[in-house]
């Protein structure tokens, strides 16, 4: 999946979680983008510089054990960061990982070990890589599609195409501005 995919899916769960549960009110949608793209961002610089060999930009964060041990952090330490976690846990389901078990199940199978699938070890494949998705898994940009509006569907409802609005987003995370509680 695609970034688009990925925050686009975080913020429609989340949303719709805060409907039900007043405790979420208040979530820091920039942190829940952040988090859900987390695991690549960790990942695609290890590509380039730690695990060049390793054909895949799907790496140690897009293993399980590194989620379960930032779940048991949050757990023990920062309870109040769950809902960002599991945003970044999010990632696993939307990547579907079990699908990748040598990633998956990182270390398991060895320090080096990861699913392969092409080499994207420099900028330029990796954007040839998600080229080369797009082209061949039309699903894929169904998805992101999908996604796109949805993003677009988000900024008309929250008005954040107003400067109040998006600046109370740039500067808080918050989709309600004072001017605009009742979207």
């Amino acid at each position: 999946m695609m970034p688009p995919g990925h925050i686009a899916t975080t913020w429609a769960v989340a949303l719709a979680l805060q409907k039900n549960n007043p405790k979420l009110a208040g979530l820091d949608y920039r942190l829940l983008a952040v988090a859900s793209m987390l695991p690549d961002v960790i990942d695609k610089p290890l590509a380039v510089s730690v695990f060049p060999e390793a054909e895949t930009s799907q790496l140690v964060g897009h293993s399980v054990f590194v989620h379960a041990i930032v779940l048991v952090g949050a757990l023990l330490f920062h309870r109040k960061s769950l809902p960002y976690v599991l945003a970044f846990m999010g990632h696993l389901l939307l990547d579907r990982m079990w699908r990748h078990t040598e990633t998956f199940w990182w270390p398991l199978f060895g320090w080096n070990v990861f699913w392969k699938f092409k080499a994207m070890n420099t900028t330029e494949q990796m954007v040839s890589v998600y080229i080369d998705i797009i082209t061949r898994y039309p699903r894929v940009w169904i998805i992101e599609i999908i996604a796109i509006v949805t993003i677009m569907g988000m900024i008309i409802r929250y008005r954040l195409y107003r400067w109040n609005a998006f600046r109370t987003f740039l500067s808080t995370g918050s989709l309600r501005s004072g001017s605009n509680q009742n979207p």
